[in-house]
This record gives structure tokens, C-alpha cells and sequence, in this order.
């Protein structure tokens, strides 16, 4: 009895343990957020004594851009005042001019009466030293306020440098200021983003929990569906195989069965077109010469064409009621022409003459109760010959008619 009690009272010290760890996991998360906090604070603290000397240094400049303006003004104004005075010493120049001109023609008019108006021309002669000595003040003047002039253009200036400077300056530092407004909002915004973050990464940990096991239970079931979907395709892929084999035994007799029809088709019309230098079997068809069925340059069938094809309809409509429905052919009709081209008349070249051609024994053939729907006409005009050379059989060898027994390609 006594060892069950020491087993019973022995987890107190695990779950000590367990509570120890525990407490120091929170304690640990706990000064993380508080180191982070301290961060934030401290950054903030110093954006905030930043922005502090940014408006110092703003408002300083604001004083030294409004220093700037004052004496850009009175610069103007001392220019505006050294233009008058020019132009005063300008129109007191031009006057001195005026009047040492007037006593110069006064000189040369009394040269005559020099003995008896010398007294006069010494009076004369003492306003004009006067006149000329008023005129050098006049001018000394006039250089000074010239170069004040140029003094105050220099200054002027400077100041305008110096304005666009200070301009230049202060939209720096209200950038720079604004950047820093910037910062700080975004740090305050990061504060809040971590502490909903702390909030919320132990619920997404609870959450990556439970994902974790319901993955680990979905790749379980993806595993044995992926087993089964291996044996089906093994099992699909023998089926396929043999299918394919089937499909190629069929596909083999319907042509075995389509070329027995061909072979029976291709013997009665040697039958019934026996004897005849105009009809050739040049392969797996017949090749009729456009001389038997149209005359020189027409595509209208001529009466003996209508005999020899009417032969034709009998003979391709009773095998056509032999042949199986299954089984798609079509007789193909083919148009060709010699290699001379056409010049006049309602043909544009040899392709359209060799299609009509063509269609009309197609027509025909309808007529006489062949299906529509097993009869097709091409042209290939002179682009297709039998024979070689520009001699008259070659070319009349290349007119011709022919007439093939294939299989319909029908789409799935």
C-alpha cells in the first residue's frame, strides 16, 4: 500500500516541470515582445527628435529666404534710384553738349569782330571753361553711378543665386520632412502589425496543427486512389491494345471486302467496255480519253459519251446495292487536260475545264440513279500527265477521263 501511494504522489514533479517549461516559453515570448516594443519606441523617439530638428532648420531657412527677399527688394530699389539719376545726368549732359555747341557757333560768328567784342568773347570763353568744367563733373558723376550700376547688377545677382539656393534648400528639407512623417506612420502602423500579428500567429499555429493532419490523413487516401488508378490504367491499357488489334482486324476486312467490290466492279466494266482502244485500266482505274466523251474544248457530254458512262451507271448502281452500308466508298471521278493553254472561250485555264469536265460525268451518273452521295469529281488540269513529251498522242493520252472506286474518310 505504501509503494501505490509513492507511485501515486511521483507525477507532481513532471507536471512541476512541464509548468516550469511552460512559464518559461511565455516568459521568453513576453520579452520578445517587449524587446520588439522597446525597439519600436526607440525608433520612434528618434524620428521624433529628428523631425524636431527638421522644423528647426526649416524655420531657419524660412528666415533666410525671407533676408534674401528683403535685400533683393532693396537692391531694385537702389537700381531703380541709380536709373533715374542716370537718366537725370543723361538730359543735363545733353544740354552742357547743347550749350558748348551754341558757343562754339557764337565763337566762330564773332571771329570778325574780335577787337571790338573781345571783352565779350572772354566772358564767353570763362562760361565755356565753366560749361566744360561742369561738363567733367557731369561725366565723373555719370562713370560712378555706372559703375554702381554694374555693383548693384553683381549683387542683384548673387541674391537671386543665393534665393534660388535657399529655394532649392527648403524643398529638400519639406521633402526630407515629409519622408520622415512618412516613417513614422509607418512604424507606428508595424507596431500595431506585430502585436496583431503575436495575437495571431498562435491561432495559426493551432490552425497549421490541424491542417498537418488532415494532409498527412488527404496523402494517405491520394496514395491508395493513386494505386488504384495504376491498376486501371494497367487494365485500360490492355484493353486499349486489344481494341486496337480488333479495330485493325475490322478496318483490314472492310478493305479486303472493298477492294472484293472494286475487283467485281473493275471486272464487269472490262466486260462491258471489252474491245474498245478508248478505255484503259491503268492501275486501280479506268481511264476513259476526253475523245470519247466531249468534244475539243467542251465540257457537254456528246451522245456516244452518254453510251459508253450509261453502261458505266448500270453496272457501278448494281454493285452499289451489293455493297454493305458500312462500308464508305465513293467513286472518284478526275478531270485532266494537255499542257496547251486555253485562250478563249467561257474556260478561264485547263484546271476549270478539267473540273467541269469531271462534274458533268458526275452529273450524269446521278442521272442515271448512281447515289450522290458516293460520286465526287476533282480537276487537276495539266498537272497530272501520263505521258511525257509535247507530241500529239502524249498530249491525247493526257485528256482524259478517270474513274476510281476509294475509300470515304468520315470524320469521328
Amino acid at each position: 500500500m505504501r509503494s501505490k501511494a509513492r507511485q501515486t504522489t511521483d507525477i507532481w514533479p513532471g507536471f512541476v516541470d512541464a509548468l516550469a517549461s511552460l512559464l518559461m516559453v511565455i516568459i521568453f515570448v513576453l520579452m520578445v515582445f517587449v524587446l520588439i516594443q522597446v525597439n519600436l519606441a526607440y525608433r520612434v523617439s528618434g524620428q521624433d527628435a529628428t523631425l524636431g530638428e527638421m522644423r528647426q532648420q526649416l524655420v531657419s531657412l524660412t528666415e533666410l529666404l525671407n533676408l534674401e527677399r528683403k535685400a533683393s527688394s532693396d537692391l531694385a530699389a537702389d537700381l531703380a534710384q541709380i536709373s533715374r539719376e542716370l537718366e537725370v545726368t543723361t538730359t543735363e549732359r545733353d544740354d552742357i553738349l547743347a550749350q558748348l555747341a551754341n558757343a562754339t557757333d557764337a565763337l566762330t560768328a564773332s571771329t570778325a569782330e574780335n577787337a571790338v567784342l573781345s571783352e565779350k568773347q572772354e566772358a564767353t570763353l570763362a562760361a565755356l571753361e565753366a560749361a566744360r568744367s561742369r561738363l567733367d563733373e557731369r561725366l565723373a558723376a555719370l562713370t560712378a553711378a555706372e559703375k554702381n550700376l554694374a555693383e548693384a547688377n553683381t549683387k542683384l545677382a548673387a541674391s537671386e543665386t543665393s534665393l534660388a539656393s535657399t529655394e532649392s534648400s527648403l524643398a529638400a528639407a519639406l521633402e526630407k520632412l515629409a519622408q520622415t512623417q512618412q516613417e513614422s506612420v509607418e512604424a507606428n502602423k508595424q507596431a500595431d502589425s506585430l502585436a496583431a500579428e503575436n495575437a495571431a500567429s498562435r491561432a495559426e499555429i493551432l490552425q497549421m496543427t490541424k491542417a498537418t493532419t488532415a494532409l498527412r490523413q488527404r496523402i494517405e487516401e491520394l496514395t491508395t486512389l493513386l494505386g488504384d488508378l495504376e491498376a486501371q490504367a494497367t487494365r485500360d491499357k490492355v484493353a486499349i491494345a486489344s481494341l486496337g488489334k480488333s479495330l485493325n482486324n475490322a478496318l483490314a476486312n472492310k478493305v479486303q471486302e472493298l477492294q472484293r467490290f472494286r475487283s467485281e466492279f473493275f471486272g464487269r466494266l472490262r466486260e462491258v467496255l471489252s474491245g474498245r482502244d478508248e478505255v484503259q485500266i491503268v492501275g486501280d482505274r479506268f481511264v476513259f480519253q476526253s475523245e470519247v466523251l466531249f468534244d475539243p474544248g467542251q465540257a457537254n457530254i456528246g451522245n456516244s459519251g452518254e453510251e459508253q458512262l450509261q453502261k458505266l451507271a448500270v453496272t457501278l448502281a448494281d454493285i452499289a446495292t451489293k455493297i454493305p452500308d458500312d462500308i464508305n466508298w465513293v467513286l472518284q471521278v478526275e478531270g485532266h487536260t494537255d499542257d496547251i493553254p486555253i485562250s478563249a472561250g467561257r474556260f478561264t485555264d485547263n484546271w476549270d475545264l478539267s473540273t467541269e469536265r469531271a462534274l458533268s460525268v458526275v452529273r450524269f451518273l446521278a442521272s442515271q440513279g448512281v447515289p450522290a452521295n458516293r460520286l465526287a469529281a476533282t480537276g487537276y488540269g495539266e498537272f497530272q500527265p501520263l505521258a511525257s513529251g509535247d507530241t500529239d498522242d502524249a498530249r491525247r493520252r493526257n485528256r482524259r477521263i478517270e474513274l476510281k472506286i476509294t475509300q470515304r474518310v468520315v470524320a469521328q
